[in-house]
């Protein structure tokens, strides 16, 4: 009976749970500590932690745990490559665990600050009942006594209270910790009880070397990257939906008036309105201010009415026949919003320090909305709507006369875009070249899918080449899914720490886009790429489909090949 209760649908939940929790505490405590982990997001196949210290992360602890595939530092963010099937589950045990650890900290201050005030208080009661004793002979022999110690005493001078300064000193240190000074201080860098180095090793740290220009440029686009994958659930729902309805509609398999259609173009459009609200939000929160806030101002700059302050007519759009989709920050990019939320945000917080706390709620939120409406809709507004339409026609132009070369080297370069997880910020930019109307298709992610096949192809090489029988394990199911377009497993499971095979599938990713440039293959839509991306694909006729397979085929054969060619190297540390 307790065998069979072991193998129960229940008991193996239970199992799966505890080995989830499990790994969560190991990967906070490897990654410094509790106190070490600023804030923790997730995509579709990596745990992303921001770290105050990122220099207390143990990388070689973390790569020895078997359901970690790989490691990427950039900047404060620590990105742990876990796969989709554990991401989400872990995010959230992680996610639980820090907020129990903190609440047990804020429990152990709360418990502190009462036992300090009641032995102060009887403290004070014992000192208002015992007589006075005279301490003028004392201090006559230059000696004074403390709390049974006697101890030298000098003339110190005069401060606050008419006290000397050494006892007001001594009288601050006595006092217990208010609990809104304990709160910041858990949000700073403290030594942490999980963590596996200690203050002294800590301390012996060098600071970290000044960032070049070429470092700060990857932390900015880091930043802005941090600002897009909590979206990233809105952007993949939003393509899906879109490459549908167009689907369908190309197709004839729904008739416009039927009521299912249209609740379905309705909520594809709801998901477009929605994303410059969704920008505004998560960058105030990014920036240290309100996030809700930051929703309004996303509202604000995308309401059809005062589009045209960016330079364009307060119109709307319609993409392949759907329900007219009003375009949303400035025709469709993130900048101007984030721009305006990051001012609104800096102007929130010097208000919170000029401004009496008394009147914080009257006064701060009506003179940051007021402020940030002003900047985002006279200033950033105009400027960023013109920036981005000369970045979108830049990009059309170099599409519409360098095709080729221009597959052949985004192509090439996505690979290595997705080792930094930068990629995830490529999304807002196509949703920018949907929305536009004088584009209105996507001409980035067909090229973006060959270099995604492209590791498939090498990981089905390595497969084939390799008797490392826990390799060919991982390089099967892995070029599998990319041919499905998630990409990571084989990527940076498999074919970096090989090094060839990563090498092999660049050149086919290049190879890929290359062609794809060449014949101007386009999509409806955004978020899918490999098989799934042909719901995309087909909408623009059959030619659009035949070169898109053909540049799969290229993509896949030129990897596979090369990586049969090249051999598939050693494992790199």
């Amino acid at each position: 009976m307790r065998q069979e209760d072991q193998h129960s649908p229940a008991a193996k939940r239970r199992e799966r749970r505890q080995h989830m929790q499990e790994l969560a505490a190991q990967l906070i405590e490897q990654s410094g500590g509790w106190s070490n982990v600023q804030d923790v997001l997730h995509c579709t196949t990596r745990i992303r932690l921001r770290l105050h210290r990122p220099e207390l992360a143990n990388h070689s602890a973390l790569a020895e745990l078997p359901e970690v595939q790989n490691i990427r530092q950039v900047g404060g963010q620590l990105q742990i490559i876990v796969g989709p099937e554990l991401t989400f589950r872990l995010h959230r045990q992680i996610e639980r665990q820090l907020q129990r650890m903190s609440d047990l900290s804020l429990a152990g201050d709360a418990e502190a600050h009462q036992q300090n005030a009641e032995t102060e208080a009887e403290q004070s009661l014992q000192q208002r009942n015992a007589p006075e004793q005279p301490s003028r002979p004392a201090q006559q022999n230059g000696l004074m006594q403390s709390n049974g110690l006697e101890q030298h005493h000098s003339v110190e001078p005069m401060e606050q209270d008419g006290k000397p300064e050494a006892v007001n000193r001594q009288h601050a240190a006595e006092q217990p910790v208010p609990a809104s000074v304990s709160d910041k201080l858990l949000t700073t860098k403290q030594p942490s009880f999980s963590s596996t180095v200690d203050s002294a090793q800590a301390s012996n740290i060098p600071p970290a070397a000044p960032r070049s220009f070429i470092g700060r440029i990857i932390d900015a686009v880091a930043f802005f990257s941090d600002i897009i994958i909590p979206m990233i659930p809105v952007f993949v729902a939003a393509g899906i939906l879109l490459g549908t309805v167009s689907l369908l509609q190309f197709l004839g398999w729904a008739p416009t008036e039927a009521l299912w259609f249209r609740l379905l173009q309705l909520l594809t459009g709801s998901i477009f309105q929605i994303i410059s609200v969704m920008f505004g939000y998560y960058a105030a929160k990014r920036f240290g201010g309100t996030p809700v806030l930051g929703a309004v101002l996303g509202m604000l700059m995308s309401r059809p009415e005062i589009v045209g302050s960016g330079g364009m007519p307060p119109s709307v759009i319609s993409s392949f026949g759907l329900v007219a989709l009003p375009q949303f920050s400035y025709q469709g990019t993130a900048i101007p919003v984030i721009l305006a939320a990051m001012l609104m945000a800096k102007l929130e917080r010097y208000l919170r320090r000029i401004i009496p706390g008394s009147v914080h709620v009257l006064v701060i939120p009506v003179l940051s909305l007021l402020g940030g409406s002003v900047l985002a809709l006279f200033i950033i507004g105009p400027l960023a709507g013109l920036l981005g339409h000369w970045c979108a026609a830049l990009l059309e132009h170099l599409y519409a006369y360098g095709g080729t070369w221009f597959g052949l080297v985004l192509g090439g370069a996505y690979s290595s875009i997705v080792l930094t997880g930068l990629h995830q910020g490529l999304q807002a930019i196509e949703a920018g070249l949907i929305s536009n109307p004088t584009i209105a298709v996507n001409f980035l992610l067909p090229i973006w899918s060959m270099a995604n096949v492209a590791q498939g192809g090498a990981g089905l090489a390595v497969y084939m080449r390799t008797r490392d029988a826990g390799l060919r394990k991982a390089a099967l199911p892995g070029a599998l899914i990319a041919f499905l377009g998630i990409t990571e497993p084989i990527a940076l499971g498999v074919n970096l720490k090989l090094v060839r095979p990563f090498v092999a599938a660049a050149a086919g990713g290049a190879v890929g886009g290359a062609y794809i440039g060449w014949h101007h293959v386009v999509a409806s839509s955004f978020g899918l790429t490999g098989i799934p991306m042909l719901a995309f694909i087909i909408p623009f006729g059959w030619s659009n489909f035949v070169h898109y397979m053909t540049g799969f085929v290229l993509a896949t054969g030129t990897a596979f090949a090369l990586t049969l060619l090249l051999g598939r190297g050693r494992r790199s540390s």
